[in-house]
């Protein structure tokens, strides 16, 4: 197919570099930045703009891999007509780009994706379409790319995407202040990375619940209040300890 990108950033470059590498054809990208415009279409040997008007219309997909605040934007100032347009957002619904084209679509990538990183992970993609031609197109081009597509509404994707950030920008979180707290105290952050490893190995192959550990898991009082006593200079991770805390020891108990 030959896809025209607006946006250049990580997702922009991830299904640039995927699409061309599976033998379709990135004709333009487009991004308000000029030079990441010119960056990513040298890279995918495209055309580069920063002007909609400038946009090629010959295109068979339309892919508006911008941040979620920029899609209104583009719904009032972009007219496609009956042109397949999608946009790959997980926070977004379908008809947020209605105004743009009757012919829409979303390919939501449920992947952490970086454009620094030139070989991508296994990459889950969330296909809605406003029509079943929509749905036939852009499954067809998902399928050159993607390790699993579902077909999901707008509501379903918004709630995988809260589930994302549950298990991924949290947990990242959680490591960046557990290696914050190390170097606040002088201690080597490297000695958590195989328990760090083993927790991401062991919910490949068992249910996250049933491998639980830890003090809140025991209902170990004792050790908990030492750990807080650790944490009485920084009260907003105290009270993460304490909320992460009763969380799990009352997740726990429902499971029992």
């Amino acid at each position: 197919m030959e896809i025209v990108i607006i946006g250049a950033g990580n997702v922009a470059h991830c299904f640039g570099h995927l699409l061309k590498i599976h033998g379709h054809q990135i004709r333009q990208v487009i991004s308000r930045n000029k030079e990441h415009a010119q960056e990513l279409a040298e890279m995918l040997q495209a055309q580069a703009s920063n002007d909609l008007l400038d946009i090629n219309m010959e295109a068979d997909v339309y892919l508006l891999a911008v941040s979620d605040a920029a899609i209104p934007a583009l719904n009032d100032e972009l007219r496609l007509g009956k042109r397949i347009v999608a946009h790959t957002a997980g926070a977004v619904p379908l008809d947020a780009i209605s105004r743009i084209s009757t012919h829409t679509g979303v390919l939501y990538p449920l992947q952490s994706i970086r454009k620094e990183h030139k070989t991508y992970p296994p990459i889950p993609i969330m296909l809605e379409a406003g029509n079943d031609e929509v749905q036939r197109r852009l499954q067809s081009l998902a399928q050159s790319i993607a390790s699993r597509i579902e077909i999901i509404n707008s509501h379903q994707r918004l709630q995988l995407h809260l589930a994302a950030v549950l298990c991924n920008n949290f947990t990242n979180h959680l490591i960046a202040r557990a290696k914050d707290y190390c170097e606040q105290e002088s201690l080597d952050f490297s000695l958590l990375q195989p328990i760090i490893k083993e927790t991401f190995e062991r919910v490949e192959k068992y249910p996250p619940e049933s491998v639980q550990t830890g003090p809140a898991m025991r209902g170990d009082a004792h050790t908990m209040e030492l750990h807080r006593r650790l944490l009485e200079k920084d009260a907003q991770l105290e009270l993460m300890y304490r909320v992460l805390s009763d969380s799990i020891y009352q997740f726990q108990a429902k499971k029992l």
